[in-house]
């Protein structure tokens, strides 16, 4: 019997470690940046590592509002503008890159607090796993809908990087219009925001 005991012990403690779980905008972790730009058409054209900010993410109070892409927005030049409009599609990551998560499970929990982006403009929450050659094996994802969201990935035995984060895509927007001004925002879970008002009133208390 005690033999059993310590053989399911054993493999219990196997699975906890074959499980990473990344609770809302962990900032413990390590966001980064990276725009993907596409021709009307949804064929890809280029990609490349931009800053946080350049996306329009911007992390403050323990909220992350995420915008649209204002920053190729110029009149002048029909590469981004054309008749007035957008005239490329802009995939905005923001997101953890994990390493080493071959045979595990990846499980990315957040709370999404609002979404005010028009039609045409696309907010997901997603798990990425890529290959070691950076091909993309899994594309999970969960649209930004106000409420509590969990997406979990099977990463198998052999893969490359395993990405978890947010993406906005739409069309370059003009500074000027309504789909700037619009945005979809991450927040605490209940439980650290009740955590994080009690701090506040015992602080309160002590003054």
């Amino acid at each position: 019997m005690k033999k059993v005991v310590v053989v399911l012990a054993v493999l219990c403690l196997v699975g906890a470690v074959q499980a990473t779980t990344i609770n809302g905008v962990d900032q413990s972790l390590t966001w980064g940046g990276w725009m993907n730009v596409f021709d009307t058409g949804g064929n890809y054209l280029w990609g490349s590592g931009w800053g946080t900010a350049d996306l329009r993410a911007n992390y403050s109070a323990g909220v992350l509002t995420l915008q649209t892409n204002t920053n190729c927005w110029n009149p002048g030049d029909p590469y981004w503008v054309a008749g007035g409009v957008g005239n490329k599609i802009m995939e905005a990551n923001y997101y953890v890159d994990l390493a080493g998560q071959g045979g595990q499970s990846v499980t990315f929990n957040y709370v999404v607090g609002s979404n005010t982006l028009p039609v045409g403009y696309e907010a997901l929450g997603f798990i990425k796993v890529f290959s070691p050659s950076w091909s993309l094996d899994q594309f999970l994802t969960v649209p930004l809908t106000p409420g509590a969201a969990s997406i979990t990935a099977n990463v198998p035995v052999g893969a490359g990087s395993t990405q978890v984060g947010f993406t906005i895509k739409g069309l370059v927007s003009d500074p000027a219009g309504a789909a700037a001004a619009a945005s979809a925002t991450i927040v605490p879970e209940p439980m650290t925001m009740l955590l994080l008002g009690l701090g506040g009133l015992l602080l309160r208390k002590k003054k």
